[in-house]
């Protein structure tokens, strides 16, 4: 009997190498996906929200995860461990394999510790900074593996406008989640993610234009295709894998002002 897929595994690519091992190692998982490559060598995308909402029409899934094209699954169960982490999360809640958690010291209330097990960059180094097990929540995850279900991010999909190049897409959609009330989540998978993953001046900027959004949201005001009965609440600071900072005016525009700073100098 042939088992129905449950999972739909969607990817950018503009490596075809890279991508071509990406697609071997699934291929080499427990646990059968469908799989939605979207070639993007002619730089046909502006931004990976407009890529990754051009595959939504063509998943077919219960459960949709997004990964970049240097994702390794050195394991042949970890597929089949997503899924079932997963399958344990609601509608329009959010599940990575990186999470940025708050730091419990209050007195620092906008810092954050990293969660993860995957294994990134060159030398393969350890990206989490906390010990854990199993399936945590958190406040965003990185973009490099993450995912719920499909029902998810048909009716909340990546924002173009918002997110106009290659960053902070997935941490837009942890935010529109806490907004409504929704959760987000960090799993134990010991994923390879063979980049480190790189902060510049489009990053910095998009942090700042996300902050302004999300520190403007009206707690009366609902989108009709929102989360319905639910009302949307500001976000007062964003935590990130790649650092940290509260919303308003003088804080946002310090985070951003020292970054560039820091691009100028060579030191980030």
């Amino acid at each position: 009997m042939i088992m129905k897929k449950k999972l739909t595994v969607v990817c950018c690519y503009n490596d075809k190498k890279q991508y071509s091992r990406l697609v071997k190692t699934l291929s080499e998982q427990t646990v059968a996906c469908e799989l939605i490559g979207i070639d993007n060598c002619s730089n046909t995308f502006p931004s990976a929200a407009s890529a990754l909402n051009s595959a939504a029409g063509k998943i077919q899934t219960e459960y949709v995860v997004y990964s970049h094209q240097d994702i390794r699954l050195q394991k042949p169960d970890l597929l089949q461990t997503f899924l079932t982490y997963v399958c344990q999360i609601q509608t329009g809640d959010i599940l990575g394999v990186a999470g940025a958690v708050k730091n419990p010291d209050r007195h620092s209330s906008d810092l954050e510790f990293v969660a993860s097990k995957i294994l990134h960059g060159p030398g393969h180094a350890s990206a989490g900074e906390i010990d854990y097990s199993g399936m945590i929540p958190c406040e965003t995850v990185d973009e490099c593996f993450f995912g719920g279900k499909t029902e998810t991010f048909v009716k909340a999909p990546f924002d173009e406008k918002l997110c106009p190049g290659w960053h902070l897409y997935a941490v837009d959609r942890c935010l529109f989640a806490h907004s409504f009330g929704r959760s987000v989540y960090v799993c134990d998978l010991p994923l390879v993610h063979e980049s480190g993953g790189k902060i510049d001046h489009s990053y910095n900027l998009n942090f700042y234009r996300i902050a302004k959004h999300y520190a403007q949201l009206n707690s009366n005001s609902q989108k009709k295709s929102d989360v319905p009965q639910r009302k949307s609440s500001r976000i007062r600071c964003i935590r990130t894998v790649c650092g940290s900072a509260k919303t308003d005016f003088i804080h946002r525009s310090y985070f951003y002002l020292k970054r560039e700073l820091l691009f100028f100098l060579h030191r980030l």
